[in-house]
């Protein structure tokens, strides 16, 4: 009877529970001190998000300020007071100066345990993701949580609260077109665009995969339905904050250009997790992406790659024509789909290990290598 308790699958999910929580309680916190929710920022701080003053394209990431809104009206001012000094960011993090601030401090700690919940969120449903693409279970656990962990380097040269959320709903996207879950990723479309725009041009990329389980019927319909939702959603946000400061997208191209012709761009560094670590489009994590998409690109399904080469497609001219230089986190679109790479180059490796095996100098393809050659206890 004990046995059946200790291993049955309410105690294995307990036990992945409870690491995927000290996971995104990390990441959060990582994000958290590196940048906290831009306070003070004169254009983008979120003391100007909360109230509705902020520049755009800012303006247009409404969903959890609105959340924050609604809760705060229908939260008891001794729940909201007693939550605000309990639960403020501003005890732990010198950056989170607004939490302290009564105006702003319920929202705050709403907005900041949105932020956890959808990294937690994210753990979970990027599991669901490389279970339904047939990762095996123990990768299934841990490619996400490296990802996750990883999150606050992505974070680099700027961070936003919205963009823990993004991260959620790219995922659960994905795992809906894997699951056939079509009219929910349409509905899905609407809470995502609210949180930012970029959803719309996600879509598209997820049609290889919706035309794997569906057809191609299936697939132009489902999402021509959700970029429609995204589209119009994106339209209503976009006129309601048409006499706002600032501009629709900020174009960078001539920037970009200019700071990646110059070696320093690569040797850049900044603080993350308390610690000195690569900044912007290091030349370090560069090196690290190329080789887990070399390893992890051949045994990946091939739905997912032509998913990755379109997210490609759509994410690197939007990434060099809009985005501030170095801004990583601005790769979202190939966020969910890398994390699938991770996962596929982590079996590789293991495969590799067990069989004896070392890559080639392409890291694509085994070469057999004599069994005399391995050590006792190595592998």
């Amino acid at each position: 009877m004990l046995d059946r308790v200790v291993y049955s699958r309410h105690a294995s999910l307990l036990i992945l529970l409870a690491l995927y929580w000290m996971v995104a309680a990390a990441a959060m916190s990582g994000f958290a001190g590196k940048w906290a929710f831009r306070d003070g920022e004169t254009q983008f701080g979120i003391e100007l998000v909360l109230d509705d003053a902020a520049r755009k394209p800012f303006a247009y990431r409404r969903l959890a300020p609105e959340l924050a809104d609604m809760a705060q009206e229908f939260t008891p001012p001794a729940a909201r007071n007693y939550l605000s000094a309990k639960l403020g960011p501003g005890l732990t993090f010198a950056r989170a100066a607004a939490s302290v601030k009564p105006a702003y401090q319920f929202r705050y700690v709403v907005i900041y345990y949105l932020c956890f919940v959808a990294l937690l969120g994210s753990l979970f449903v990027l599991r669901g993701v490389l279970l339904e693409l047939g990762v095996r279970r123990q990768h299934a656990v841990f490619a996400p949580l490296a990802f996750v962990l990883a999150f606050p380097y992505l974070e680099t040269v700027g961070g936003y609260f919205y963009d823990c959320l993004e991260l959620f709903f790219l995922a659960t996207a994905m795992l809906l077109a894997l699951r056939r879950h079509w009219l929910l990723l349409v509905a899905l479309a609407l809470p995502a665009t609210l949180n930012k725009e970029s959803f719309f041009f996600f879509l598209p990329t997820l049609y290889p995969l919706i035309r794997d389980r569906g057809g191609r019927g299936t697939a132009l319909l489902a999402t021509g339905a959700a970029m429609l939702l995204a589209g119009l959603v994106n339209a209503a946000i976009k006129w309601s904050y048409l006499d706002a400061e600032g501009g629709a997208a900020h174009f960078q191209l001539l920037n970009n250009v200019y700071n990646y012709a110059r070696p320093r761009a690569y040797l850049q560094a900044e603080l993350t997790y308390g610690v000195v670590g690569p900044s912007g489009a290091f030349a370090g994590v560069l090196m690290l992406i190329a080789v887990i998409a070399l390893r992890g690109w051949l045994s990946c399904p091939a739905g997912m790659r032509r998913h990755l080469l379109l997210a490609a497609c759509v994410n690197v001219p939007l990434f060099l024509a809009f985005c501030a230089p170095g801004e990583l986190r601005n790769l979202s679109i190939l966020f969910p789909g890398f994390v699938v790479l991770v996962a596929h180059a982590m079996e590789k490796s293991q495969v590799a290990r067990r069989e004896g095996t070392k890559p080639d100098r392409s890291g694509l393809e085994p070469v057999a290598r004599p069994q005399a050659h391995l050590r006792p206890g190595r592998y």
